[in-house]
């Protein structure tokens, strides 16, 4: 009998060039078939890439070119580099191209336009790439040696790590969100390099694809390899409103006898809202509550993972009617162009300005502090985006702290770290 396999070694195992369906276990190195290979504008900023680029490339139709991260671009440079990409890209005959204003932040766009798909392999140049997992699909991030193999083979190799659950219980409070999930439990358990985190039991079923996107998407906070959720019935359907009719998906559960090397228990019901401090995620996270002497100057909502419809939403919501704090620069940043016009459509983003926010175009923009409002000596920022190690976002002399969107508007309107729940309870 073979050994039973988890979601993750189920789908390396599934795409192995050597042999194709042999089980895979911790340790083992893998070549395998890539589905989908995402390229960012960064590439113009990576000699290693500009310098040596193939004539041709294998499977042009499985590849993907999306600006986003320098978006438009702010130098005189980088504007030279996005002319280049976009040559390339003509002459290499790929034509997903998303161009500036036309796409958004890679994984929330490839997710929306139907190019994250249950049991596949998804590589990005980005680090958060393991987004994809919210959907069952295996995303990871690789380097630029790697890119050029996928480009002239359509294959790169990745080692088995061994796997974590996560068992979720419960649903989670009103006030509490996908953030304050990972949070808790980078807080609670800390972090696991080289090793991949799959999502199981009934709290699951509970959480909408946003709020997955947001947990998936922050495993690259605690060094996770690949993050999943299973293929449920939610994002299936998820998946199959937005890729062309009649085509198979291959979706991959865990065998119910999988062994993992961690369990992660996590009740939902009880969380509240969380904030990690300066420098850090891992088990460096406190209760909001605790933290309301904090000031601030900044508050950030954004980036890949929590510049979503529904954070935009949040943030509307603890607005209305309200102002952001004379001390306080508020931020807002939606995912998506699709995501900026629906929310634009719905009002969310008139209740934003009118409160004295600023929104700007879909791209990481602050959060990597490329552009867009970096942070300055000595400021102190809350915000919803990825990172917040010691000048992520700026200032090596700033701090930031990480938390929900909807913990960021509350701050923003109080001029301190601020429990949302407080100003919820007074919302219409």
């Amino acid at each position: 009998m073979s050994r039973p396999q988890t979601q993750i070694e189920k789908i390396l195992s599934h795409h192995s060039t050597e042999a194709p369906g042999r089980p895979v276990e911790p340790e083992d190195i893998v070549e395998v078939e890539v589905d989908r290979l995402v390229l960012l504008d960064m590439a113009a900023t990576h000699p290693e890439f500009m310098g040596h680029l193939p004539h041709r490339i294998q499977h042009p139709e499985r590849i993907a070119w999306v600006f986003d991260h320098l978006v438009p671009p702010p130098t005189i440079e980088l504007a030279t580099g996005l002319a280049k990409l976009r040559e390339l890209a003509r002459r290499w005959g790929i034509r997903e191209v998303f161009d500036v204003g036309r796409g958004g932040i890679s994984h929330p766009l490839m997710a929306e336009r139907g190019w994250v798909r249950p049991g596949e392999i998804l590589a990005n140049t980005d680090s958060h790439t393991c987004a994809a997992g919210a959907l069952g699909c295996a995303g990871r991030g690789v380097g630029m040696l790697e890119v050029m193999s996928i480009l002239c083979t359509g294959k790169t190799w990745f080692r088995v790590g061994g796997t974590v659950r996560a068992r979720l219980e419960g649903k989670l409070p009103r006030g509490v969100y996908g953030k304050d999930l990972f949070l808790a439990l980078a807080g609670t358990y800390g972090g696991i390099p080289g090793k991949n985190l799959e999502f199981q039991g009934p709290g699951v079923a509970h959480l909408a694809i946003p709020t997955r996107q947001v947990v998936a998407t922050m495993g690259a906070e605690i060094g996770a390899e690949f993050v999943l959720f299973p293929p449920d019935d939610r994002a299936l359907e998820y998946v199959r409103a937005r890729v062309p009719a009649g085509e198979t998906l291959r979706p991959v559960e865990a065998d119910p006898e999988a062994h993992y090397e961690q369990e992660w228990p996590l009740a939902l019901d009880p969380l509240v809202p969380l904030v990690a401090e300066p420098g850090r995620v891992t088990r460096n996270v406190k209760p909001v509550q605790e933290l309301s002497h904090v000031a601030i100057q900044r508050a950030v909502v954004g980036s890949c993972a929590n510049g979503t419809l529904e954070d935009l939403e949040q943030v509307s919501t603890i607005l209305a009617g309200r102002k952001v704090h004379p001390d306080v620069v508020l931020t807002v940043t939606p995912n998506t162009s699709a995501v900026f016009a629906e929310a634009s459509r719905l009002g969310h983003l008139e209740t934003i300005v009118r409160a004295g926010g600023l929104v700007t175009n879909a791209t990481c923009g602050a959060c990597f502090g490329g552009h867009l409002g970096v942070l300055g000596d000595g400021e102190v920022c809350v915000t919803s985006t990825t990172r917040n190690f010691q000048g992520r976002m700026g200032s090596s002399q700033a701090r930031i702290y990480l938390a929900s969107s909807a913990t960021v508007a509350a701050s923003a309107v109080t001029g301190h770290l601020t429990d949302p729940r407080e100003l919820l309870s007074e919302a219409p």
